[in-house]
């Protein structure tokens, strides 16, 4: 109980699958699907057929009790902000067999950034290979590797219908590969992908091409 006498509890404590969420305006939007208590995000199922996602931080819970909680902000703010998960960045350290790739994601908890995946990148150089189907985190189907260069760690995709621009993907943005289904999990949402700039592309070839 705070100075004032009002009594009041961690969201952490209390958030949980299926309650019921209400935008500022009282609104009802939809109900809790997925919670990351690591890094302080949960996902809200919306929609009629639950066909919308939402990716929320804990900080903008204003009231919560055990079956509904509200929002700080009203349904179209959240359509708005939150329609896509959080942005990842990855960067690459070390040398050689010990280089790895970090990813960091804002945390949901405050300001400060969480990281989210640590992954030593010659774990997965041998393992990918031309003809592996590639999904980004939040299970969008981006294509089929058509190249790979396992030096520069880069993924040419083949998306199966005819395009002006391929879609390149480093090797920093692996999450995981399942070489019995040929699959191979990004740790990067679609949003993120599209942010990859040619520049930021060059930059991360030439050092995996230099420490290789």
């Amino acid at each position: 109980m705070n100075v004032e006498g009002v009594i009041t509890v961690d969201v952490r404590d209390m958030l949980a699958l299926d309650q019921n969420v209400f935008d500022s305006m009282s609104k009802e939007i939809g109900e809790v699907s997925d919670v990351d208590y690591e890094t302080g995000w949960f996902t809200i199922a919306a929609g009629t057929l639950y066909e919308k996602q939402y990716f929320v931080p804990v900080t903008m819970v204003k009231y919560i009790d055990p079956n509904e909680l509200f929002l700080s902000a009203d349904e179209k703010e959240v359509q708005r902000d939150y329609s896509t998960p959080p942005p990842r960045t990855t960067s690459v350290e070390g040398e050689g067999p010990a280089t790895t790739a970090t990813t960091w994601q804002p945390s949901g908890y405050g300001d400060a950034s969480v990281v989210v995946h640590q992954a030593r990148l010659d774990d997965f150089r041998t393992m990918i290979d031309v003809g592996f189907r590639v999904c980004t985190a939040d299970m969008v189907y981006l294509g089929k590797v058509r190249e790979y260069d396992s030096p520069t760690g880069l993924m040419v995709l083949d998306k199966g219908r005819p395009s002006k621009h391929d879609i390149v993907v480093p090797i920093t943005m692996v999450d995981r590969v399942e070489a019995e289904t040929h699959e191979i999990v990004l740790i990067a949402s679609k949003r993120d992908v599209e942010r990859i700039t040619p520049v930021s592309l060059v930059r991360t070839a030439a050092k995996l091409a230099s420490e290789s």
